[in-house]
């Protein structure tokens, strides 16, 4: 049989990975949190294992919250858009250095399973929060990205406005994700000649 001919799981092998994976989300252990997490890509519908994984991260310690969320990235759920929101939120609050990564990690997975109410959030992050770290604005900036690939729209809009609002590293992260978006869009409409329609008045990427 060809290597790539691969069959589609029956319904019986399907709950078998979800039921392996759910007792390994349970046991929490981050060696086979990891092995569950890598099983994931084998599932098609897997909406059921976004509340015990946003549970580890809520209420895990930091090593596993980041294993739970590169979980919650593979399974691009919907569902878990509103709950990362408020975690974010109560991350800034608490202003935990242990969790501080796990923040930049949550602003960044909410890109992967967000909509368009996803968008002022990010936005927010960017443009007033004093308790946001240059870490966090760039994964916020990255996190919109990730919603423009996903068919967000007004995406460049808004990365736009924010580039006359800010300096720097971040300046220059926004003036990469406008070009990445502009190069995608020209790509997308079948031009062989790219000509980014964003010419930021310091080409910081001279």
């Amino acid at each position: 049989m060809d290597q790539f001919d691969f069959k589609p799981l029956s319904d019986r092998e399907h709950e078998k990975i979800l039921e392996y994976i759910k007792l390994r989300i349970d046991e929490a252990d981050p060696e086979k949190l990891r092995q569950a997490v890598f099983s994931i890509g084998w599932i098609e519908e897997g909406d059921e294992l976004a509340e015990p994984l946003m549970l580890l991260v809520t209420e895990g310690k930091p090593e596993i919250a980041h294993i739970a969320l590169e979980g919650l990235s593979q399974l691009e759920s919907k569902y878990c858009e509103k709950p990362i929101a408020r975690h974010i939120v109560d991350l800034f609050k608490r202003g935990d250095l242990a969790f501080r990564e796990v923040r930049s990690e949550c602003i960044r997975v909410l890109g992967k399973v967000g909509t368009r109410r996803s968008v002022s959030f990010l936005a927010e992050i960017i443009r007033n929060s004093s308790l946001a770290t240059e870490e966090d604005k760039e994964a916020a900036v990255e996190a919109l990205v990730s919603l423009a690939e996903r068919r967000v729209r007004g995406i460049s809009g808004v990365l736009k406005e924010l580039h006359g609002l800010v300096s720097g590293v971040l300046k220059q992260a926004i003036t990469c994700a406008i070009k990445e978006l502009n190069l995608q869009r020209w790509e997308e409409q079948g031009y062989l000649t790219i000509e980014a329609d964003f010419k930021p008045e310091d080409d910081l990427l001279d």
